[in-house]
């Protein structure tokens, strides 16, 4: 059952609205008033409140209540509203708050006659949630982007272009109408592309993802269209499915179709226009019904003024324009990611909760990340490995990394400055043959004992060959 199904169902079952709130105090679901409310509720003061003292607060009548409706300049004309909101817990943290909320004094009434079983209630439901919600959290791992489960809640972030792209995506989800996602490699276009198949109609049939860059042009036209048996040296006798074939009542990913050979262009133009594919080699269309998306980061109306992509298939897939924005452009939500890479990367190594250095983290904002959220994760699940305490710091970023980050005006603490003043004085040394084979002789020099310049090197992750 869908997460929105699920809380359908109980708004249904308990004959109050309800509400679903993620750890950031965003709605993520909701009945009622509140099904068209994605993305809201972040100021939701009672909320905060939950998320905050890690406990369930309830409002018997808005129109009195500190937290409701009391001090609001519109109370005499509104009629207010009994609520109960239950903090979602994962162990010993909260990652969300489930609120039923009546607008009627019947409502009212109820809550305050039947608190007891309305709080067994959600605190049975909450439980159920929190199971969704971290399986809804997972599929943002590369390693299980298959999942089944990955739809507009999974996606991380608060930007409001963001949010006004999932908006869109949400409208376009049960169109038949083309989508073209737009944006810098790493920024999450398959992401976008498997939330809108799992949120359509359609998501009971198959995605199928192809990177039109990856597959050479000898291949993509059999591997698009399938081919008959006996069609060319090396085919199968029984002639093969193509991937258009394959996606018949679901969904088509063309990944990097800026990169997709002008002589197949034609071929993919017809697909669009007729509904029907024709193997190599076929002597008969085959009917195909397939939502078609598509992705690319590269300058398409530039590649119409070179001749190198068709206008007449430009204008087929662009029908629905879609940009995800670069990292660089998103930097509330920098914060977001490294929490939640850190809390994923920890899990999977079976090490302790770690965080960033503070001094770290404004460089992160700082830094423009041209490999985007693909790149910001790599380097969080690197320093997760490499650190030695639960504070991530510059020492532990990647190498190259390091180099830029001392090239920018960074304050670093005294302990790091020495760190890496004292790595820089060691390689010096070490890129002299003399000095690899002749430790001792390093050692004199910088007047420090052999047993100290071998927990240095240790520690700076020095390697050497002592065989030679």
């Amino acid at each position: 059952m869908g997460f929105d199904e699920m809380v359908q169902k109980f708004s249904e079952s308990l004959k109050f609205d309800v509400v679903v709130h993620d750890e950031n105090g965003e709605i993520i679901s909701g009945t009622g008033r509140y099904q068209n409310s994605f993305g809201d509720g972040r100021n939701n003061v009672v909320v905060q409140r939950v998320l905050n003292n890690l406990e369930p607060y309830v409002i018997y009548d808005s129109k009195i209540s500190e937290l409701g409706c009391k001090n609001c300049k519109y109370n005499n004309e509104c009629v207010g509203y009994g609520a109960i909101a239950y903090p979602i817990k994962d162990q010993d943290s909260v990652i969300g708050v489930i609120s039923i909320i009546g607008f009627s004094n019947e409502h009212k009434e109820k809550i305050r006659l039947n608190l007891e079983n309305y709080m067994c209630e959600l605190i049975d439901f909450s439980k159920e949630l929190a199971t969704k919600l971290n399986m809804l959290q997972a599929p943002y791992h590369n390693r299980l982007i298959n999942s089944d489960e990955v739809n507009f809640r999974s996606i991380i972030g608060n930007e409001t272009g963001l949010k006004n792209l999932i908006q869109k995506a949400k409208k376009v989800s049960n169109s038949l109408s083309t989508v073209l996602i737009r944006g810098e490699s790493g920024t999450g276009k398959e992401l976008i592309a498997r939330a809108i198949h799992n949120e359509s109609y359609r998501k009971n049939h198959q995605f199928i993802a192809i990177n039109c860059a990856a597959i050479p042009e000898t291949l993509l036209e059999s591997e698009l269209f399938g081919y008959e048996g006996g069609s060319f040296t090396g085919s199968k006798k029984e002639g093969k499915k193509g991937k258009f074939e394959l996606a018949d009542k679901g969904t088509i990913f063309l990944d990097e179709i800026g990169d997709m050979p002008i002589s197949l262009q034609p071929k993919l133009l017809r697909v669009l226009q007729e509904r029907k594919i024709e193997r190599i080699g076929g002597k008969s269309s085959i009917p195909i019904d397939v939502r078609v998306i598509a992705a690319t980061h590269r300058n398409l109306e530039g590649m119409l003024q070179e001749g190198r992509f068709r206008e007449d298939l430009y204008y087929r897939l662009n029908v629905i324009p879609l940009y995800t924005m670069p990292l660089r452009e998103r930097q509330s939500d920098i914060t977001l990611f490294c929490k939640y890479f850190i809390r994923k990367h920890c899990q999977l190594l079976n090490k302790e909760q770690m965080k960033l250095d503070p001094n770290l983290e404004k460089w992160f904002l700082q830094y423009e990340w041209p490999g985007n959220i693909r790149q910001l994760e790599n380097a969080i699940e690197y320093m997760v490995n490499m650190a030695e305490s639960d504070i991530i710091g510059f020492h532990d970023l990647p190498d190259y990394l390091q180099e830029t980050a001392g090239m920018q005006n960074v304050r670093l603490s005294l302990e790091q400055m020495i760190a890496q003043y004292e790595k820089k004085i060691l390689q010096s040394y070490f890129v002299l043959e003399d000095y690899k084979k002749d430790k001792g002789k390093v050692a004199e020099e910088l007047q420090i004992s052999l047993a100290t310049l071998y927990r240095k090197l240790d520690k700076y992750d020095f390697c050497f060959d002592d065989s030679k």
